[in-house]
């Protein structure tokens, strides 16, 4: 597997791992991505990916600030869940970007298995917003300090 950092082209590419998503699960209120909001936030983030053989894997959007980076949007394929991609990912991700940035995310109060993995990659649990999704349920939120080497 490899983490690299993805570019407009890649756009299509990323739309579909979402679509997979979206058809195996349906618009589920963790995971509310519209084509519309989708393609703003594509338009807005940076995204990243996991790959395996030169396929797309896994993918995160992340809005890259001075000193913070958010992660708006975190998908793995169907065919690659639970298969370690997206906390390569991730790791990718904070060795990348984590000693220049805080890292921030927030998850569906019901998905406790990201919020495991999460606190396993070193993030710690800030808040919680109430009634956050479409579902009435909160939002967990997260965040990863810089990393001191």
């Amino acid at each position: 597997m490899r983490v690299s950092k993805m570019g407009p082209l890649d756009r299509p590419t990323i739309r579909k791992l979402i679509e997979d998503v979206i058809s195996s699960q349906g618009l589920r209120a963790e995971f509310y991505w519209p084509p519309e909001m989708l393609k703003e936030e594509m338009e807005q983030a940076v995204a990243w990916g996991c790959f395996k053989n030169d396929e797309l894997t896994a993918a995160v959007l992340i809005r890259e600030m001075p000193d913070v980076g958010e992660i708006s949007l975190l998908a793995t394929h169907p065919d690659y869940r639970r298969q370690g991609c997206m906390e390569f990912l991730l790791r990718g991700i904070i060795d990348a970007i984590g000693q220049k940035r805080e890292i921030w995310l927030e998850v569906h109060e019901g998905n406790t298995q990201a919020q495991q993995l999460y606190k396993k990659l070193g993030f710690r649990q800030d808040a919680i917003r109430p009634r956050y999704y479409k579902d009435g349920a909160a939002a967990v939120l997260f965040s990863r300090s810089r990393t001191v080497r």
